[in-house]
């Protein structure tokens, strides 16, 4: 607006003077714009340059209580942290989901049906046994085929029966275990409860005996190893596990 009025008041200066001389208006105010640095006009050319002019935009302030990009970021600080517990809730339910269909469907022991044999020793594990021990009598239960043998008179049946039946009873409970190529002496000493270990050594002794040197006992060995077995068994019963 200032330029603009001097301008004016050049060219309206100049036209007086020119008014009063006499002499071409135009020339006089080309002559007065001329002794002028003007950046809008050309005075080679006598005519107006065109000026490019910046127009800068006010800067809002992130922190600025009007400014909308602080209350932008906090609405997506908002959400980003919905979405993060949304997730881990998701991820919590689905272990959870896991963890029930585990527990309804993981395999279940036996019922009662079959605590029978599971007592006895598990014939599965009679191919772990030492020589001797794997055939030649019911492997499904041999401490009855012991008591079987035992009330026919077969004194030395009924020791290798006893032995058996020993042997996977203590690995059902954890206290040995089975592996093939190991003998009936390497697995008793490897026995982990030392009052099992006890009870069980004087089977071996009559075993090893009847196996090895094909002898039968007699009434009074076979009586004295027949009450460590009942021993056994009692110990068995009160539910010792390793």
């Amino acid at each position: 607006m200032v330029i603009a009025a001097a301008v004016c008041l050049i060219t309206l200066a100049a036209i007086g003077q020119e008014s009063e001389a006499g002499p071409d208006p135009s020339r006089a105010v080309g002559s007065a714009l001329s002794k002028g640095s003007f950046p809008w006009y050309d005075a080679e050319k006598d005519e107006a340059r065109p000026i490019a002019v910046r127009v800068e935009a006010e800067a809002v302030p992130a922190s600025s209580p009007g400014g909308r990009s602080g209350g932008s970021s906090w609405l997506a600080f908002l959400g980003d942290a919905i979405a993060r517990l949304g997730f881990v809730a998701a991820l919590a339910a689905l272990i959870a989901l896991l963890v029930w269909f585990w527990r309804l469907y993981e395999p279940k022991d036996s019922d009662d049906g079959d605590r029978r044999n599971d007592r006895r020793g598990e014939p599965s594990r009679v191919e772990s046994l030492p020589p001797g021990l794997g055939g030649g009598f019911d492997l499904s239960d041999p401490w009855a085929e012991a008591i079987r043998r035992r009330d026919r008179g077969d004194l030395a049946g009924s020791i290798v029966c006893l032995f058996a039946h020993q042997l996977l009873t203590l690995s059902r409970l954890g206290l040995v275990r089975l592996a093939p190529g190991r003998t009936g002496r390497q697995l008793v000493g490897a026995v982990a409860d030392p009052e099992f270990r006890r009870l069980v050594r004087p089977t071996l002794r009559l075993f090893e005996a009847v196996y090895y040197g094909h002898r039968t006992p007699s009434a009074d060995e076979f009586a004295a190893i027949w009450a460590e077995a009942e021993a056994f068994e009692r110990r068995v019963a009160e539910g010792v596990v390793a």
